[in-house]
């Protein structure tokens, strides 16, 4: 069991360690750790407000409670970093923002992780539910969320604040597909939706150095909540 919760961490870090190593100006270790304990944080925000939401039974349409869900866990993963990271000193170059963005869904697909795999039985039906995790939803999580702080990156260097709202709104749709393949179509939902992920992912990286500059410092000189 040790190896298999070792292996809820390993795997979607692999996709998080891409975005950290964009960092020229690593973070340090402990404001990293902080990130990820809130993205834990914000799974089981987002875990007890589904919950509110599925005993109230106020939505009965698959359709729409696949995209409630997944805006409510695409913003607690925000909302966490946003209040209690962005303010922070470390917090000085934009590109930070994806930094920490990522790091956080890294906290959330852990715990996603162990959850789902304390549900399976089989020791070999854990490592192949993981497997097919890391292919998708852990990547997912990484990923939108990294559109979000995309999003507050931009926005700190343009000072366009509708980016953000923006990149929520697209985070949470990315995250609605994710989900209505997995869930509806199950196997053939990863060979859906893994092309699709690989797709954005694509053109996320290839706009990156829209907000990051080699020679840019001080971003918290802006004083990000300042338009807000």
């Amino acid at each position: 069991m040790t190896e298999v919760i070792l292996l809820s961490f390993l795997l979607p870090f692999f996709w998080a360690y891409y975005f950290i190593k964009k960092d020229c100006h690593p973070e340090p270790w402990y404001s990293l750790l902080f990130a990820f304990l809130l993205g834990i944080f914000s799974a089981l925000l987002s875990i007890f407000f589904e919950g509110i939401l599925e005993n109230l039974h106020i939505v009965d349409s698959l359709t729409l409670k696949f995209l409630l869900y997944s805006f409510i866990e695409e913003f607690f993963k925000f909302l966490v970093i946003f209040l209690l990271i962005f303010p922070l000193k470390v917090f000085d170059e934009p590109i930070d923002a994806i930094i920490y963005m990522s790091v956080s869904a890294l906290g959330f697909a852990f715990i996603e992780n162990v959850l789902y795999i304390l549900k399976t039985e089989a020791e070999f039906s854990s490592y192949l539910v993981l497997f097919l995790r890391f292919l998708a939803p852990n990547f997912l999580h990484v990923l939108a969320s990294s559109i979000i702080g995309f999003g507050f990156a931009y926005y700190m260097k343009k000072r366009i604040f509708l980016f953000v709202p923006l990149s929520l709104f697209f985070a949470t749709i990315l995250h609605f597909i994710h989900n209505y393949f997995i869930i509806r179509l199950e196997a053939q939902g990863y060979l859906l939706i893994v092309p699709i992920l690989w797709g954005v992912f694509a053109i996320f990286i290839s706009e990156l150095g829209l907000v990051s500059d080699k020679n840019e410092l001080g971003i918290s000189k802006l004083k990000p909540y300042e338009e807000l």
